[in-house]
C-alpha cells in the first residue's frame, strides 16, 4: 500500500493541468488560434504566430504567497502549519492547502475550506453518519443532508486510455520541410472521487432500507506520469477558391506521440454494509469490501503507448476556425500490480496484471476567433468547445486600444467560471493581470483567484 500512496502523492504534487496564460485566464481560459494551441490541434503548428496576439510575460507564482502567508494553507513546520496539527484549534486546513497547491499561479482569495462543516460548539469539522436499524442519513452538524458525490481533481484518466495528461513541460522543435518535434513530461490526471452505490443513493432519498441489500460508498481514483515524444507534420495547403468570396486558407496537421509511463493508478473500491432479511444492519457483521486497485511504479511495472492526432484550420478574411482530434487511433499497455477485494474479510488478493487498450477514444477540440476593427482600437472575439471525459467550453474577448488591453470571458469547465483581465504593453515590458474563478473541491463553492505575469519585450 505504500507504493500506492507514493503514486498518489506524486500525482498530487505534480498533477496540475497545463498552465493557462494570464491572458487566457482573463478570458475564462479561452484558447485562441495560434501555435500555442498545437498540442490540441497539430495544424496550428503551421499557423502564423501572433495572428491573435500572444502571451508576452512569465507567470508569477502568486500561489506560493497564499501557501506561505495564509495560516490555513501553510504546511511549513514552525509557521502555524503541520507543526501545530496536534494543537487544539490549529488553523491549518488540508482542503485550503490542497486548493491553493493545485493553483500555483494564482493567489486564491477565498480558497476551499473544511470550515463549511465546522461545528462552532466544538471547533472541529463534523460530518454525522447516522445508521439506524432501518434507515441511514449523512448530514452536517446542523442536520442538513450532505451529497456524497464528491470529487478532487479529475477522476477517470483510465477512460481516456492512450491519452496522456496535458504536459507539465512541453518543448517544441521546428524541423525542415514542415516537420516538428516535441518533448514532454507529464504528471497528472489525478482524481479522487466518492459516490454512493445505487442502493445507498436510493436509501438517502427515501430514508428507508431494503432487506438483503448492500449499501456502499464507492471510492474512485486515478493518476499517471511519464515522458512523451511527439513527431508531426503541419503545412498550409493551396487556397480553396470560393465564388464571389476571397479564397479560404487551409492548414492541415498530423502528429504521432509515443510515451513511456512511469507511474499509473486506477482504482474502484466500494466499502459497504449489508442488511439482513428484515432490512436491518447487524452491528456484528463486518464491512464488505469490493473492487480493485491497479498500480504501476518503477521497479514493479511500467507503461508505453502510441497515438495519432489530426487537425485542420480554415481561415477567411475575418475569422479562423480550427478542429483538432487527439487519439484518433491509439494503443496503450500498462503492467503492474492489482489488488482485488471480493467481499470477504481480510487482506486483498495481490497479483501481477495488465491494463491495455486499442482503438478510437478521441478528445475533440474546436475553437474559433475573429477580429473587428473599431474607430478606436480592435475587438477580438473567440470561443472554444471541447470534449475529453466531459464537455467544456468558453467564450471571451479582448479590447485593445493603444498599449492597453481589457479582457472578459465566460465558460463552463467543471462548473461555471468567468474571467476578467487587463494588460499593458509598454516600451520594453508587458504586464498582465486576471481575476478568475473555479469550482472549489468537495464543498463546490466558487473560488476567486488573482494571477499576474510580467515580461520583457525585445
Amino acid at each position: 500500500m505504500g507504493r500506492i500512496a507514493g503514486t498518489v502523492v506524486l500525482a498530487l504534487m505534480c498533477g496540475f493541468s497545463l498552465a493557462q496564460s494570464v491572458r487566457s485566464l482573463g478570458m475564462a481560459g479561452l484558447v485562441l488560434p495560434g501555435p500555442e494551441a498545437a498540442y490540441l490541434n497539430p495544424a496550428y503548428a503551421a499557423y502564423p504566430a501572433g495572428q491573435y496576439g500572444s502571451e508576452r510575460g512569465l507567470r508569477l507564482p502568486l500561489g506560493l504567497l497564499g501557501l506561505v502567508l495564509r495560516p490555513e494553507s501553510n504546511p511549513l513546520p514552525g509557521l502555524s502549519g503541520l507543526a501545530n496539527l496536534t494543537k487544539e484549534n490549529s488553523p491549518f486546513d488540508f482542503l485550503t492547502f490542497y486548493n491553493q497547491l493545485t493553483y500555483p499561479n494564482e493567489f486564491l482569495i477565498n480558497p476551499a475550506s473544511s470550515k463549511a462543516f465546522l461545528n462552532p460548539n466544538t471547533g472541529y469539522p463534523e460530518i454525522q453518519i447516522v445508521v439506524e436499524a432501518n434507515g441511514i442519513q449523512i448530514t452536517d452538524y446542523r442536520g442538513n443532508p450532505i451529497p456524497l458525490d464528491l470529487e478532487l481533481g479529475e477522476v477517470g484518466v483510465a477512460a481516456t486510455k492512450a491519452l496522456t495528461p496535458a504536459p507539465l513541460l512541453r518543448v517544441p522543435f521546428s524541423l525542415a520541410d514542415n516537420l516538428f518535434l516535441d518533448l514532454g513530461i507529464f504528471a497528472g490526471g489525478f482524481g479522487l472521487g466518492l459516490s454512493p452505490n445505487d442502493s445507498l443513493r436510493q436509501a438517502l432519498r427515501s430514508g428507508q432500507l431494503s432487506p438483503n441489500s448492500e449499501y456502499a460508498a464507492v471510492l474512485s481514483t486515478s493518476a499517471q506520469s511519464g515522458i512523451s515524444l511527439g513527431f508531426g507534420y503541419a503545412a498550409r495547403l493551396p487556397d480553396l477558391p470560393i465564388p464571389n468570396l476571397a479564397p479560404l486558407k487551409l492548414y492541415l496537421g498530423s502528429r504521432g506521440e509515443a510515451f513511456y509511463g512511469l507511474t499509473y493508478l486506477e482504482g474502484n473500491l466500494s466499502i459497504g454494509l449489508q442488511t439482513d432479511s428484515q432490512g436491518r444492519f447487524d452491528p456484528n457483521r463486518p464491512p464488505v469490501y469490493r473492487g480493485t486497485v491497479f498500480y504501476s511504479v518503477p521497479g514493479s511495472g511500467n507503461g508505453f503507448g502510441v497515438r495519432a492526432d489530426l487537425g485542420v484550420v480554415i481561415e477567411t478574411q475575418s475569422a479562423t476556425l480550427g478542429l483538432g482530434i487527439r487519439n484518433l487511433l491509439g494503443f496503450v499497455r500498462w503492467s503492474g500490480t492489482e489488488l482485488r477485494w471480493n467481499g470477504n474479510p481480510g487482506d486483498p488478493v495481490s497479483s501481477q496484471a495488465e491494463r491495455s487498450s486499442f482503438g478510437f477514444v478521441p478528445a475533440i477540440f474546436l475553437n474559433a476567433a475573429t477580429q473587428v476593427p473599431l474607430e478606436a482600437g480592435t475587438l477580438l472575439l473567440g470561443g472554444d468547445l471541447g470534449y475529453q471525459s466531459r464537455l467544456y467550453g468558453r467564450i471571451g474577448g479582448e479590447y485593445s486600444f493603444g498599449p492597453a488591453r481589457l479582457r472578459a470571458g465566460l465558460g463552463f469547465d467543471n462548473g461555471l467560471r468567468f474571467g476578467l483581465g487587463a494588460g499593458f504593453v509598454g516600451a520594453g515590458f508587458s504586464l498582465d493581470t486576471a481575476l478568475t474563478t473555479h469550482r472549489a473541491p468537495i464543498v463546490g463553492d466558487t473560488v476567486f483567484g488573482l494571477a499576474l505575469s510580467f515580461g520583457w519585450n525585445f
